[in-house]
């Protein structure tokens, strides 16, 4: 009984050791890897900043606007253009950066995952 106790033992031991490396492997594999992010694009934190003015600025033109489109438009382009020039950016810099951004889904996931954890923080802020 014994010797088969042993011989059990050491199965499971080397099924083990087997196991450990390819688990490993595979959640090192599974790691979300961030693309780098090119000088040419605006950097994560700053594109951050940049979303939530746009998503507060879009609310609010809906909001005095009533949903009434062309308006709504116009009032929205006018604040972009105004946030455009607070950050230092041009239209063009802002569309290829947001292009670059939905070319790369996980760094597109982690901008946005950002930018609501934000909202939500003003939001709960202003609630007080």
């Amino acid at each position: 009984m014994i010797f088969l106790k042993e011989k059990v033992n050491r199965n499971y031991v080397r099924r083990i050791s087997l196991f450990v490396p390819v688990l490993l492997f595979m959640l090192a594999a599974c790691k979300e890897k961030f693309p780098a992010v090119p000088s040419d694009i605006i950097p994560m934190t700053k594109m951050e900043n940049i979303l939530i003015d746009m998503h507060i600025v879009d609310a609010v033109a809906e909001t005095r606007t009533m949903g009434s489109g062309a308006t709504e438009m116009k009032f929205t382009e006018q604040y972009y253009l105004q946030i455009y020039k607070n950050y230092g950016i041009t239209k063009e810099e802002f569309l290829k950066s947001y292009l670059f951004y939905q070319n790369n889904p996980i760094l597109l996931n982690k901008l946005y995952d950002d930018v609501l954890s934000e909202m939500s923080k003003r939001e709960a802020q202003m609630n007080k």
